[in-house]
């Protein structure tokens, strides 16, 4: 059996973003996010290891802006590590995830505890 290491939950929601990567803007829908990544439907000119940058507009007057890097890429789903956010984006993030959570208590909680561990 293999041991999950994700230190963060995954909420499914599914919402069109857009990807830009390699000067081009991509439009995905996501299949679930988390406060350290997103996955979303897989486009043939994604690579791995290449940095992005995910735009979702939640609604006229609030879209965030997260500069990510491609980790991987299939035909159906690509799966992206977020790396930078600003702390306005970061909030909005983080209540998106609460609202959608089953139990937004969880997602507070894993602030607690640091999602990646230096070496």
């Amino acid at each position: 059996m293999i041991k999950d290491r994700r230190k963060r939950t995954r909420v499914p929601v599914v919402f069109d973003v857009s990807i830009l990567s390699q000067g081009k803007k991509i439009k995905v829908k996501t299949s679930n996010i988390s406060l350290t990544g997103i996955s979303c439907t897989g486009h043939p000119q994604f690579r791995a290891k290449e940095p992005c940058e995910i735009i979702m507009a939640l609604n006229e007057d609030t879209c965030l802006h997260i500069s990510g890097k491609i980790l991987r890429v299939d035909e159906k789903e690509t799966t992206i590590v977020f790396l930078f956010m600003s702390e306005d984006t970061f909030f909005h993030l983080k209540r998106l995830l609460q609202y959608n959570a089953v139990d937004a208590d969880v997602i507070e909680k894993e602030l607690q505890n640091p999602a990646f561990i230096r070496q």
